[in-house]
């Protein structure tokens, strides 16, 4: 038998029940009701500016540039807590409830029941990254002309940044109970968000703590340096410049994107997460 059926069955049962608790259909159709509002809210915007000058053109155009920026970050939210909360009860539930007991005395290695929800539960946030993300780039562009600078590596990072938190949300639910192994993902997400400002903040006004303190947040868990390159790669140029500026800084934007080597440490996270998700899983009894 192929050593990777398991696997493969394992995330193929994995996108399957999310389907079946009809995860997929209710975040599908929120998301459509979602881009129609913000497509409608551009429709009017873009109106505005063309019949009545106001805003000016210059300025639609940073408007657009912004509010495009903000619904990335909701995305990213959105996509945060289904990675957590899909993430954490697919060990701990499954071993709460008993449906381990079945499972795993079979032919099945313990590795490849955790691999194969992460690979389903992979696939399944990816597409939603670039499915509603292109979807909602799309409704922009064909409303307003607009299109940011690098939209393809932007749904990248996002899609980067959810699967990061869902390693850590499954490496977690192997050891703690789903609601708790959650919470706790999502709360390492937001403080490492916090940090990205915090970052930008030390280094306009020279704070070393501070900065050593956001960079070591941001390597712990590196979903908020993920942000910051999707941020950055939705940005026009004169948006990130102004963002290093005691004047431009704001939450919302960024003025650096994230380092290579940070991009090889984030990759290298991940299976390292992973691995040690593997480990505590096999010690740990059923």
């Amino acid at each position: 038998m192929d050593p990777l059926m398991p696997l493969l069955a394992i995330a193929s049962l994995t996108l399957r029940e999310a389907a079946r608790r009809r995860v997929i259909l209710a975040v599908g159709l929120l998301s459509l009701l979602v881009i129609g509002l913000s497509g409608w809210g551009f429709e009017r915007l873009h109106a505005m500016s063309i019949v009545e000058g106001r805003p000016s053109p210059s300025q639609a155009a940073a408007t657009y540039a912004i509010l495009v920026i903000m619904l990335a970050q909701m995305f990213s939210f959105v996509l945060a807590v289904g990675a957590a909360f899909l993430a954490a009860p697919s060990i701990a539930g499954e071993v709460e409830s008993g449906v381990a007991l079945v499972v795993l005395p079979r032919p099945i290695r313990r590795s490849d029941v955790l691999l194969g929800k992460w690979l389903g539960l992979s696939v399944l946030l990816a597409l939603y990254a670039f499915g509603a993300g292109g979807l909602e780039l799309i409704v922009v562009r064909l409303i307003t002309g607009y299109v940011p600078p690098h939209p393809i590596v932007a749904l990248g990072f996002i899609a980067f940044q959810a699967i990061a938190l869902l390693t850590l949300a499954l490496a977690l639910s192997t050891r703690l109970a789903s609601i708790t192994g959650g919470i706790i993902a999502l709360v390492l997400y937001g403080v490492s968000w916090l940090a990205q400002p915090g970052s930008t903040a030390a280094a306009i006004f020279h704070n070393e703590g501070l900065q050593h303190a956001c960079t070591a947040i941001t390597l712990l868990v590196p979903t908020g340096g993920l942000w910051r390159g999707a941020a950055f790669a939705l940005e026009p140029v004169l948006i990130a410049a102004m963002s290093g500026t005691t004047q431009g800084a704001n939450p919302i934007t960024v003025s650096t994107p994230p380092t290579g080597p940070f991009l090889i440490w984030s990759a290298g996270w991940i299976v390292a997460v992973l691995l040690l998700g593997i480990w505590s899983f096999n010690k740990r009894d059923v």
